[in-house]
């Protein structure tokens, strides 16, 4: 699996008070409001970080955040489309 990328051009992105984070996509015109992890995930996704790097980074701020539970964020940043395509492809579980 390569390094997820979260995508970050045409976006007003704003922190929640309680860990959330709103993301409002200008070209689609559709707002996302990520969970804490997805949130996490979404900041961490540079495409540097692999998804053990990520796994490991995030179990500092929101454990058990393991493989799996990193996994399903990105599925659901995926399927919001916030993560650069060409960065990820879903591996099966």
């Amino acid at each position: 699996m390569t390094a997820p990328r979260a995508h970050r051009d045409g976006l007003r992105v704003k922190e929640i008070a309680d860990g959330r984070l709103a993301v409002y996509d200008e070209n689609a015109e559709q707002g996302h409001l990520l969970s804490p992890l997805c949130a996490a995930v979404y900041h961490l996704a540079d495409g540097t970080r692999t998804l053990t790097d990520l796994s490991t980074a995030l179990t500092r701020t929101h454990p058990p955040a393991d493989a799996t539970l990193v996994r399903r964020a990105l599925a659901e940043l995926n399927a919001a489309g916030l993560l650069d395509t060409r960065t990820w492809h879903q591996a099966p579980p």
